[in-house]
C-alpha cells in the first residue's frame, strides 16, 4: 500500500477527495431506481452514483454534449448507474481509476474516461473540473516514480481534456501537488487542436510548464491561462498568462493575516481576469476571495464561511456576473456525508446552504474599486451545493461523499 505521511493525511481529510469510512460492498446492483426528493418550491433533488462515493464535483458547462450533467471523481468499491456503458465497470472500482460525468436527472453515465488511458496518469486522477470553457476540464493525473503506484510516491501533473473526442494536453509537467486543484481559461480565439490530435506532445520549461510554442501549436492561439496552487506557505496559488510576451509563473498574494493558510480550489473568471477560491484557515474555517490574474494584486473577500466559489453568468443578460458559492457553518466539517435526499435534512437547515452574489469587476483599476458586490447575498438552496451553477441556470451540484444534483424551479 501507498504511505502518506501525518501532515499530508491531515490536508487530505479536509481539501482533497477522501476514502469514505463506510463502502458499498461488493455485488451490490450497478442499477438504480429513481432517487429524488422535492424540496418545497425549490426544486428537485437527484442522487447521482447512489453508492455514495463522489468527490470533485463539477457543474457541466457544456448544454450542447452535456447539459444537466455533473462531472465527478470516485472512490473505489462499487459504483451505480442507470444502465451503465458496456466497458464503464461498476464493480470493484479502484479509487480515482477515471472521470465521469454523469446526468443528474437520470444518474446515465455520458462520458467517462480511465487513467489507463492517458499516459502519465497511470496511478489516479485528482481534483477534476469544468474549465472556464465549455470544450474543456481540467484535472491533475499522478504517475508512480519508479512505476509502481501501490508504494512509490506519487508525482503529479497537470492536465486538460476535451472530454467529446478526448483531445488532451499536459500544461504542467511533474509538478503540481497532490492537492493542487488546478483552472484553466481559454480565450475566445482558441481553436484548435484539429481532431487528429489526441496525444500531448508538448515541450516544457525547466519549471515543468509548457512552452508558449507547445501551447500555440496545440491550442492555436496563445490566449490561454492556467492557475494551480502550491504547497508553500499552507497553499498558494499560481499562474500563467501564456499571452505575455514572456509567460511566466506568477504568486498570488494572500489576504493580510493569513499568509500561511491554504488557498485552493481557485476558478478563472469567464473573462480570464480574475480568480475565484477559498481559503482554508481551519477544519471549519473557510472563506471565500476574489482576486485579479495579475501581478501585485490584492484578495478581496466574497463571504466569510464560504467554499467553492463559481463563476455564473446570467443565461438572459450576458453582462450580469455572479459567483455561486456554498456555506459552511462553523462546527461542520468539510466532508459532508448526509443525504439530501432525506426531507429531515433539508427541514433542519444546519449543514449551511447556497448563494449567488452578484458582482462587477474593472480589472486594472485600485482594489477598492475593482470589485464590487451588488447588493446581499442571495440564498437559492437550503443546502450546500458545491459544484456550481449550470449555465441555463436551471441546476446546481455537489458530492462529497454523497453526490447530488438538484433542478431548479
Amino acid at each position: 500500500m501507498r504511505f502518506l505521511s501525518p501532515l499530508l493525511l491531515i490536508s487530505l481529510c479536509f481539501l482533497a477527495c477522501h476514502q469514505p469510512q463506510k463502502l458499498v460492498q461488493p455485488g451490490t446492483a450497478s442499477t438504480s431506481t429513481d432517487t429524488s426528493s422535492t424540496l418545497g418550491g425549490a426544486g428537485k433533488i437527484y442522487g447521482v452514483n447512489t453508492a455514495k462515493q463522489i468527490c470533485n464535483p463539477g457543474i457541466s458547462l457544456d448544454t450542447v454534449n452535456y447539459p444537466g450533467a455533473m462531472l465527478w471523481l470516485n472512490f473505489s468499491g462499487d459504483l451505480v448507474a442507470n444502465n451503465p456503458p458496456t466497458a464503464f465497470t461498476t464493480s470493484n472500482a479502484i479509487q480515482h481509476d477515471r472521470l465521469t460525468i454523469t446526468r443528474g436527472k437520470d444518474n446515465t453515465v455520458q462520458w467517462f474516461l480511465y487513467k489507463d488511458s492517458v499516459a502519465g496518469v497511470q496511478c489516479e486522477f485528482q481534483d477534476p473540473d469544468w474549465s472556464s470553457s465549455a470544450a474543456w476540464i481540467v484535472t491533475s493525473g499522478a504517475r508512480a516514480e519508479h512505476g509502481n503506484c501501490d508504494n512509490d510516491v506519487y508525482i503529479y501533473s497537470g492536465w486538460v481534456i476535451r472530454p467529446h473526442d478526448n483531445a488532451r494536453f499536459k500544461f504542467n509537467n511533474d509538478h503540481i501537488d497532490e492537492i493542487s486543484t488546478p483552472a484553466a481559461w481559454f480565450g475566445a480565439s482558441v481553436t484548435g487542436p484539429d481532431s487528429s490530435i489526441k496525444i500531448d506532445s508538448a515541450t516544457y520549461t525547466a519549471e515543468g510548464l509548457a512552452t508558449s510554442a507547445a501551447i500555440h501549436n496545440f491550442f492555436g492561439s496563445n490566449q490561454v491561462k492556467f492557475a494551480w496552487s502550491k504547497q508553500e506557505n499552507g497553499y498558494t496559488i499560481h499562474y500563467i498568462d501564456y499571452s505575455e510576451a514572456t509567460p511566466t509563473d506568477r504568486v498570488l498574494a494572500k489576504p493580510a493575516g493569513f499568509e500561511t493558510a491554504k488557498a485552493e480550489s481557485g476558478m478563472i473568471s469567464p473573462d480570464g481576469n480574475w480568480i475565484a477560491y477559498n481559503l482554508y484557515v481551519l477544519q471549519d474555517d473557510y472563506r471565500a476571495y476574489i482576486q485579479a490574474l495579475a501581478p501585485g494584486s490584492t484578495p478581496i473577500l466574497l463571504d466569510s464561511g464560504a467554499t467553492d466559489p463559481r463563476w455564473f453568468v446570467h443565461p438572459s443578460d450576458p453582462s450580469r456576473l455572479f459567483l455561486v458559492y456554498a456555506t459552511q457553518p462553523a462546527g461542520i466539517g468539510y466532508v459532508l456525508k448526509d443525504n439530501y435526499l432525506d426531507s429531515a435534512v433539508v427541514k433542519a437547515n444546519t449543514i449551511g446552504a447556497t448563494y449567488e452574489q452578484e458582482v462587477r469587476l474593472y480589472a486594472g483599476q485600485p482594489a477598492d474599486i475593482a470589485v464590487e458586490l451588488v447588493g446581499a447575498p442571495r440564498k437559492i438552496a437550503n443546502l450546500p451545493f458545491r459544484g456550481g451553477r449550470s449555465p441555463d441556470g436551471r441546476w446546481l451540484a455537489t458530492g462529497t461523499n454523497y453526490g447530488f444534483m438538484m433542478e431548479l424551479n
